[in-house]
């Protein structure tokens, strides 16, 4: 075989060659670079929307609270965690507007949520409670976050307007107290009654439950009796001569608690109210018709 042949086979073998692998180049092209769709098609093929349409073209629905809190998990777990009532509120129900702030516009405090939106003067008219935030720093958190009550003094009784008339109608040693006095620390903190006060005897410990059971805390002088009062110990504290007179002379009195006789405080009850009008002969009645001119006071009925 000549060269001239060798040649021209060789030529052929490369032409063939290079046919060859433009030929699979074409083949493994993505399809919409095969037909010259536009990119756009396949897009629209995905997202369901009709062909030739707009990609736009689809109903957009609002964030779930799962969606935002995959972003915003420090706000999420504080609702969550502390948010009273707004647990019951998607992140959307107050963010209607969101993802919108331009520091160039400086515009957030126009795209945050308005708790006027939902909250129509909740704690009155007053000015001392107009600006949500100085009581409710955090919405988020809203009870939670209120601060220290000794600084929201001024709102405290304009808030809680029952317990502050209550003080004011039955005037005792608390309604001298600022409320922060009690409430102190954080806000709706209850304290115990021995922060203040001892015990009514050394005999007897009392709780706060026990406590307020005879003295409502906002109103102490209007006693009212509990089952507690049974015990004369606790009478004692304050009426320690009535008690060691009874302790002392021995009588059927001495076995009565001290409610059985004084079933309201301070209340004086008739002889007459347990003993009848006539429990003597009739003759000792018209001669001493006033019992105590026999028998002294009913804590010491000696003769």
């Amino acid at each position: 075989m000549t060269v001239k042949n060798w040649t021209g086979m060789l030529i052929g073998t490369v032409a063939l060659l290079i046919l060859a692998i433009s030929f699979g180049c074409v083949k493994q092209r993505p399809a919409a670079l095969q037909t010259a769709e536009p990119a756009q098609a396949q897009e629209t093929a995905a997202t369901g929307v009709a062909e030739g349409g707009s990609v736009y073209n689809v109903q957009v629905v609002p964030l779930t609270t799962q969606e935002c809190a995959q972003c915003h998990m420090d706000q999420f777990t504080r609702i969550k965690e502390e948010g009273g009532r707004h647990v019951s509120v998607s992140c959307t129900d107050c963010h209607e507007v969101y993802h919108a702030y331009n520091p160039l516009k400086n515009n957030y405090a126009e795209i945050m949520p308005k708790c006027a939106a939902c909250h129509e003067n909740p704690h009155g008219e007053d000015a001392a409670v107009q600006k949500c935030a100085d009581c409710h720093a955090d919405p988020h958190r809203p009870v939670a976050a209120i601060p220290d009550p000794s600084n929201m003094e001024p709102q405290c009784r304009v808030c809680h307007a029952q317990v502050a008339q209550t003080l004011t109608r039955h005037p005792s040693a608390h309604t001298e107290e600022n409320c922060s006095s009690c409430h102190s620390e954080i806000h709706g903190r209850i304290p115990e009654c021995s922060e203040c006060h001892g015990n009514h005897s050394p005999m007897v410990t009392m709780n706060t439950p026990q406590c307020i059971a005879c003295h409502p805390v906002h109103e102490p002088l209007q006693i009212a009796y509990s089952g507690e009062i049974e015990n004369n110990l606790i009478c004692a504290g304050c009426h320690e001569a009535p008690y060691e007179d009874l302790k002392t002379h021995q009588t059927k009195h001495s076995e009565l608690a001290c409610a059985e006789c004084h079933p309201v405080h301070k209340e004086l009850m008739a002889c007459q109210d347990c003993h009848g009008d006539a429990p003597h002969n009739p003759a000792i009645h018209q001669k001493y018709p006033k019992c105590n001119a026999c028998h002294g006071i009913a804590h010491d009925l000696r003769m």
